[in-house]
């Protein structure tokens, strides 16, 4: 089993060079991350985009590309097309983001999503490592779907589900988040807990438990009335995977790791392969860290598929 972050490092070295399309990886910080990547013998880089600005880049953190691939390409959204096609045409297992807005990469998924007709819906799957807890975090969706509807929850939880399962766990817990109130009636996303938790029971997620607590104090409080005492708060009761209601609440929620004691990662399980999705402000030791999960997670992919 994958309990930690760590454990990500420790089985790419075991399992790289994996060949990665590497998106417009035009600035220091993340091409850093690509020389680190390939010197820990994670990743193959393929590099795509403006070729004097990759050169430029690279030259600034000491890294020669002249030995990998490098295919020029201008345009965002061109850039995206190109490496996200690598991907979904077998070319390549992993693809990653450089000086590219996100919105550009999902577009780019979605449309090969819908070539390919795998009926698969597009979420971000992010991971909190939180120290003493003996398993990851998983929040979702993170990145995509704004306001998901009960059909594109059904969706979220199966990728998440399968992520998982390319964890080695056999059973993952499940948490659908939601609010509650005292009048008026439940809520939309209350409501989509009690049919998703139906779903989970009729086997319709593969091998996975929605637990009966949509929000934390009902999380910690494990089924019990009364108030939350922080010194008594357990981390281990956290489920393997927390479906957020909306976006806002993903993103928000997520990037707490700013000021908390945890560790953040996050990707794009396509039903091709895994895709990195830094954020602009991560440094790189944490885009080599979510490189490492790609290479793994791909790796898993592809046994499942043989």
């Amino acid at each position: 089993m994958i309990r930690c972050l760590g454990d990500f490092e420790r089985l790419a070295r075991e399992k790289g060079p994996k060949r990665m399309a590497v998106l417009a990886p035009e600035d220091e910080e993340f091409m850093l991350a690509v020389k680190r990547s390939w010197e820990l013998g994670y990743i193959e880089p393929v590099l795509v985009g403006d070729g004097e600005r990759i050169v430029r880049a690279a030259a600034k953190v000491g890294f020669d590309t002249s030995p990998f691939t490098l295919i020029a390409a201008e345009g965002h959204q061109a850039i995206s097309d190109l490496g996200i096609g690598m991907l979904f045409d077998g070319e390549l297992p992993i693809a990653g983001k450089g000086q590219i807005p996100t919105s550009y990469i999902y577009r780019s998924i979605i449309r090969r999503e819908a070539k390919a007709a795998s009926g698969m819906t597009v979420s971000v799957v992010t991971f909190w490592e939180i120290p003493g807890l003996d398993h990851l975090v998983v929040m979702t969706d993170t990145g995509v779907n704004i306001n998901p509807d009960l059909k594109a929850k059904r969706e979220i939880v199966r990728n998440a589900v399968f992520v998982y399962h390319l964890l080695g766990f056999p059973r993952p817990k499940v948490a659908v988040l939601s609010g509650r109130r005292p009048g008026g009636g439940p809520m939309a996303s209350y409501d989509d807990y009690l049919a998703l938790r139906e779903a989970a029971q009729a086997g319709e997620f593969g091998d996975c438990e929605v637990v009966e607590a949509t929000s934390f104090t009902e999380i910690f409080l494990g089924g019990r009335g009364g108030r939350v005492v922080k010194e008594e708060i357990d981390d281990g009761r956290l489920p393997h995977i927390l479906l957020v209601p909306c976006l806002d609440t993903g993103n928000i929620i997520c990037k707490l790791d700013f000021f908390l004691d945890v560790n953040r990662s996050s990707l794009v399980a396509t039903s091709r392969g895994p895709v990195c999705i830094p954020a602009r402000s991560d440094f790189s030791d944490s885009i080599v860290q979510q490189i490492a999960m790609c290479v793994v997670l791909a790796d898993r992919m592809g046994k499942e598929g043989e």
